[in-house]
């Protein structure tokens, strides 16, 4: 499946000068699958070293974290002579070696044009920070798929080469390609961009309500993994804190519809109801890159960082096919698109996603009053409102009061319709659209 950070490895090889680079992700996001496909693509030989299967790997690094002594020992190892000029290593799983993921600084100091790649699920989570070749690594994050990467994972390349090319020109697009790339973004919401998901539902996709169960049945199994993991790597005690924020992000996401818009803390865990008891699990799950954490702004002025509360946030969740399943909603339900009141939240998380996705980062929300827009990004150094309407409704209230008080060059309406145009600084465009709407 082509996958757009297939460019970021591409750059990376080709630069004068590299660093390792050191790439994250949830599990399940396919960062294994990158980059050992990227290393049988575009050099003689990969070396995948797995430290979750084979634990004897670590030995290597106990003498020391000599690059020369440890590329030997990995030789007679493996049975073969290491040449880094024409090899890519990969250290799989690196947290589960520490010293493994400190050896990188050695390596880029006495090899600094080896290609070298190293993954984790889990990096920062339980390692101290001296284990962190802090500046002497290229960190990089690996998301789900998008829209897009999933369109061209069911062979509509040209239609999504189209799209991209209307969002970049600002031109309109046909209502039966709406219809048909709107009709793929409603398979989107259901399957999300889990890779193995997706590869399951192409292969039943030919009877959709068997693709969309088998799809739904491997969600909800990754979900029990990502539970696992929690409980495998927080302790006992913080591993129910942490499971009970994750389990109550889309149920809190749902109850937006009744007005509230934020997260709560009350009720999230018997007894305690305050941000400062709940930090730590917020924060284990954002870098286990399983939420998304969406500061509120209640001014705009720049930078919009300095004006947030810390403890007035969204979250969301990283894929919008676990948030579906973690939901129960009906597969086929979502895919018919009519599921009332609950679109909104679903779009909204998709959009998230979507920017993320397309390099928007970081992103925010506003609210003044009982006005509120859901995201709000600084581009070119100027604030951009989004606003997200799941269905045909045009009508954004906030929106125009958020123009009249600001003023902004930009503004953004996302809706399920196909118009994709701009009049005095309102774009509207579709909600398919977001990952490309600033590129």
């Amino acid at each position: 499946m082509r996958r757009l950070f297939w460019n970021t490895l591409t750059q990376w090889k080709h630069a004068t000068r590299r660093k390792p680079l050191l790439l994250q992700g949830a599990r399940q996001v396919g960062k294994t699958w990158i980059l050992k496909h990227f290393g049988e693509t575009e050099f003689k030989h990969c070396i995948l070293l797995d430290f979750a299967e084979n634990r004897e790997l670590n030995g290597f690094f106990v003498p020391n974290l000599k690059p020369d002594r440890i590329l030997t020992d990995l030789g007679l190892y493996l049975g073969m002579d290491i040449n880094l000029a024409d090899t890519l290593l990969i250290f799989d799983e690196i947290q589960l070696c520490p010293e493994a993921l400190t050896a990188l600084k050695y390596f880029y100091e006495k090899y600094p044009d080896a290609y070298i790649c190293a993954s984790g699920s889990l990096l920062g989570i339980g390692l101290s920070e001296q284990n962190f070749p802090v500046g002497k690594v290229q960190r990089e994050w690996l998301l789900p798929m998008s829209f897009f990467e999933f369109i061209d994972a069911l062979g509509e390349e040209a239609l999504r080469k189209a799209l991209q090319s209307a969002a970049q020109t600002r031109t309109a697009i046909s209502q039966p390609i709406h219809q048909k790339a709107f009709g793929l973004f409603r398979e989107y919401l259901v399957c999300g961009g889990l890779p193995e998901v997706v590869q399951t539902y192409i292969g039943l996709r030919e009877t959709r309500v068997a693709a969309f169960q088998a799809a739904r049945a491997l969600q909800k199994d990754l979900i029990e993994s990502y539970l696992d993991d929690v409980a495998k790597h927080s302790g006992k005690l913080k591993a129910v804190r942490i499971a009970s924020v994750f389990r109550t992000i889309p149920e809190q996401l749902a109850r937006e519809t009744t007005g509230i818009r934020k997260f709560i803390f009350k009720d999230v865990l018997h007894g305690k109801s305050t941000y400062d008891e709940l930090e730590a699990p917020i924060e284990w799950l954002s870098q286990a890159g399983l939420i998304r954490r969406v500061p509120i702004c209640r001014t705009v002025r720049q930078p919009l960082a300095a004006y947030v509360e810390k403890n007035a946030f969204m979250l969301y969740l990283f894929d919008v096919g676990i948030l579906g399943a973690m939901l129960n909603l009906d597969s086929s339900v979502l895919y018919q698109y009519d599921f009332g009141q609950f679109k909104g939240f679903l779009a909204e998380n998709t959009v998230l996603n979507e920017l993320l996705c397309g390099g928007v980062d970081p992103v925010y929300t506003w609210r003044e009053g009982a006005s509120e827009v859901e995201f709000l990004v600084s581009h070119h150094g100027s604030p951009v409102p989004l606003e997200v309407k799941a269905g045909v409704n045009t009508k954004a209230k906030s929106m125009r009061v958020f123009r009249q008080k600001y003023s902004p060059e930009l503004a953004i309406l996302l809706t399920a319709q196909g118009a994709n145009q701009q009049d005095n600084g309102l774009l509207h465009a579709p909600l398919y659209l977001a990952s490309c709407i600033f590129n």
